[in-house]
């Protein structure tokens, strides 16, 4: 999925998703880029690696569900502020 590129990964290839606002922004590119939520889910868990809060408010909790492409941003523009943020963060 070149449309991920940018986006930052750990030490063993799994994309960061630590916060809130990178998971939506995440998710919804898989949205925009023909995945159902399901298989964006299952893409998610299989590539990324996740906080607590991220895993517990938007996985356990099923809010992934509730995202959809209508506020999706450009996958350089996602991909850059997920790098500023895991930045900020470390």
């Amino acid at each position: 999925m070149r449309f991920l590129k940018h986006f930052p990964k750990d030490d063993d290839g799994s994309y960061i998703i630590y916060e809130l606002y990178s998971f939506d922004n995440f998710f919804r590119l898989l949205l925009k880029n023909k995945l159902d939520h399901e298989e964006a889910m299952d893409f998610m868990i299989s590539n990324c690696s996740f906080s607590a809060l991220v895993f517990q408010e938007r996985i356990h909790n099923k809010k992934y569900l509730k995202l959809s492409i209508k506020d999706v941003l450009s996958s350089e523009l996602a991909a850059s502020k997920a790098k500023f943020i895991y930045d900020i963060l470390n």
